[in-house]
């Protein structure tokens, strides 16, 4: 029981829903943020579940086939075989504790009823969000009004403190205008001095691209191991295109690793992978700290 849990929250993390076949649909959904008078409650991305999605898309097979190293069709009937234990589970003690998701449970017409956690640590929606408390403002009750004064200079006043200022400035510049050593080591400062530094901080760190292996499955379908992979995003584009030029333009600047992602409803723009999840949060930091363009770059992992 449960071989099927993991499967289905990584596929969470890059999908908008995945079917199990025979039980129902998965689905990630946004709740956006509340405001309360203590506080705000920072977006959450939950799961829900429609039991009318019997459609198999091939999704989770094609996932369970790949992660275990088996067939196609024995992935199926590891699907097939716990459905079946989850609904006998459901029939005899009307509630299942599916992972990490939430609970399934089953009313007495034989509906399904799933409640989702509260708090869904393996979806991107939720990294790095906490709800933001604030005290409430304390209102001044004492009705008596105070009074404030201002002491304006006289013009007199005003006119000697500008002439000692100007007198004050012309003491401290003066001896460096007639220094005749600094006019004579003066010198232009070439405008390139003030561009913003562009430090590729990928030579610090790796000096390989982690290799995309194809794989050709029983199906006919063409998988990579992207999903194996810790990517360091710096870009979500709409086309496919527009993302392949924007990989174009990186790999002119020395990013040589960078490449598209598979698409969830954007084309997301890798700039480096990884196979250690440590070393791509240490070169994302190292990123966001050497190129101002890439200060919002972040790590999707597994």
């Amino acid at each position: 029981m449960g071989k099927i849990n993991q499967h289905i929250e990584k596929l969470l993390a890059y999908h908008d829903y995945v079917v199990v076949p025979g039980l129902g649909g998965f689905v990630v959904q946004m709740q956006s943020a509340s405001i309360f008078a203590d506080r705000i409650i920072a977006p959450l991305a939950s799961v829900g579940f429609n039991p009318l999605m019997h459609h198999a898309d091939g999704l989770l097979a094609i996932e369970i086939a790949r992660s275990e190293g088996i067939t196609y069709r024995k992935a199926m009937e590891i699907i097939e075989s716990e459905v079946e234990s989850i609904k006998d589970e459901l029939a005899a003690s009307k509630s299942y504790q599916f992972g990490n998701l939430g609970l399934l449970s089953q009313n007495e017409n034989g509906a399904i009823i799933f409640v989702p956690s509260s708090r869904i640590g393996f979806l991107p929606g939720n990294i790095g969000l906490i709800d933001l408390y604030v005290s409430e403002r304390q209102l001044n009750t004492n009705s008596g009004s105070r009074k404030i004064s201002f002491v304006l200079p006289t013009a007199r006043t005003f006119r000697y403190a500008a002439a000692a200022a100007l007198l004050f400035g012309m003491l401290m510049i003066s001896p460096q205008v007639n220094d005749v050593k600094r006019t004579d080591s003066a010198d232009l400062v070439s405008l390139s001095a003030f561009k913003p530094m562009n430090v590729n901080p990928s030579s610090e760190i790796i000096s390989s691209c982690p290799q995309l292996v194809r794989t050709e499955l029983a199906n006919g379908m063409i998988q990579n191991n992207d999903s194996d992979l810790y990517h360091v995003v710096v870009a979500s584009l709409p086309t496919r295109q527009s993302a392949e030029n924007y990989c174009q333009t990186l790999k002119s600047e020395n990013f040589e690793c960078a490449h598209v992602l598979s698409p969830i409803k954007s084309y997301r723009v890798s700039i480096q992978s990884f196979v250690d999840r440590d070393e791509a949060i240490r070169y994302m930091e190292n990123l966001r700290k050497s190129d101002s363009r890439f200060e919002t770059a972040w790590v999707l992992c597994k």
